[in-house]
């Protein structure tokens, strides 16, 4: 059998992080003898990786839903040169190629990584994620999944892959110095990376589980990211009785650096998540971590061994695990080598790569 000629939509011209996980499974097919064609902007590391492969890239990216330059290069560049399968990786994206090749026969197949926001009754749904014209959607983790099925997709439509990682894209990453942020010595530090969604990300659960630590342990919490400083979060900081542990350090193009400075990586998440990128970062930089098991990080991290699995809305618990780091400090080095193991295992690039190949075959 050939190897089918895949088209994908996508955003390729942000920062490189963010974006790399999913790039990297195309780079991975190219080597594996796929033809891929991407439609991305022509900015930011990744199109010049692809060119460099010999992957063809149509400069443009969907700004609307119903977008009428996207719609003509898909239709036009799919009929011409033989594109068996449209890959589409957000909204807008779904939507243009659904229009493009509404009597088309080739395959078209969405992407939603994350969990919420999708209902049955909703219809502008049906021009995007539930578009009837979709073959195949790909889900971040089997939360997401679930999410489509309880909203009337089929099984055999809904189909979980998840985005690995290598080991090598943190092997030059090297440690931050803290000293900007006047965190006294022989310090716990605990990293909590977000943006913006801090009543999702369970921010207040952090803060209010330092009411069952004892006031006298050397602490510190750095508040990674961007919008996590808001009047409700400040306020409850404020009435803490040690404010000085938590530590807004804004974005930070730095964010991965700050995390290997730290001792630990910790998320609160109380709904809403797939695979955490920060969580999945944080492990593969060798940092063990306390995490909520909502249905997205199922099987992540194996409790007691890279970290400590706890219930959402938990500040009781959340402190309780910070307690055990505290007084066992020889254990974090051990315990992130854990991790690091267990994550680069279950969430490789390597695997990611090979279980896209089988799926790209499977629907030609």
């Amino acid at each position: 059998m050939s190897l089918p000629h895949i088209l994908v939509i996508s955003n390729y011209s942000g920062s490189l992080n963010p974006i790399r996980p999913e790039a990297e499974i195309f780079i991975g097919l190219i080597h594996k003898g796929f033809k891929v064609t991407v439609m991305t902007e022509k900015t930011g590391h990744y199109f010049q990786e692809f060119e460099k492969l010999g992957a063809t890239i149509i400069d443009h990216q969907p700004q609307r839903k119903i977008d009428g330059k996207a719609i003509r290069l898909i239709k036009t560049y799919c009929e011409n040169e033989g594109v068996d399968i449209v890959h589409a990786f957000n909204s807008k994206a779904i939507s243009n190629a659904c229009i493009a090749l509404f009597n088309s026969s080739i395959k078209i197949v969405g992407y939603r990584g994350y969990t919420g926001n999708i209902h049955w009754y909703d219809p502008t749904l049906y021009l995007t994620f539930l578009n009837p014209r979709l073959n195949y959607m790909i889900c971040l983790a089997d939360s997401v999944r679930s999410m489509f099925l309880q909203n009337g997709m089929s099984s055999k439509k809904a189909i979980t892959i998840h985005k690995g990682h290598k080991a090598d894209w943190y092997s030059g990453i090297e440690k931050s110095k803290l000293m900007e942020f006047n965190i006294p010595d022989g310090a716990l530090v605990c990293a909590f990376v977000a943006n913006f969604r801090t009543k999702m990300k369970g921010l207040a659960d952090l803060i209010n589980s330092t009411q069952y630590i004892s006031e006298d342990l050397n602490i510190r919490f750095l508040l990674i990211g961007e919008g996590m400083d808001t009047q409700e979060m400040k306020s409850l900081i404020a009435n803490t009785s040690v404010p000085e542990r938590f530590i807004f350090t804004g974005f930070r193009k730095d964010s991965t650096s700050l995390v290997k400075s730290s001792d630990i990586a910790i998320s609160a998440s109380l709904f809403g998540e797939a695979t955490q990128k920060a969580m999945i970062e944080a492990m593969y930089l060798g940092k063990p971590v306390i995490i909520t098991d909502i249905p997205g990080n199922k099987g992540m991290v194996q409790d007691g061994l890279g970290g400590y699995v706890i219930p959402p809305s938990s500040p009781k618990l959340i402190a309780a695990a910070i307690n055990k780091f505290f007084q066992n400090r020889d254990s974090i080095e051990m315990m992130g080598k854990n991790a690091k193991i267990h994550i680069s295992a279950i969430l490789s690039n390597e695997k990611t790569v090979m279980e896209y190949k089988n799926f790209y075959l499977s629907i030609i």
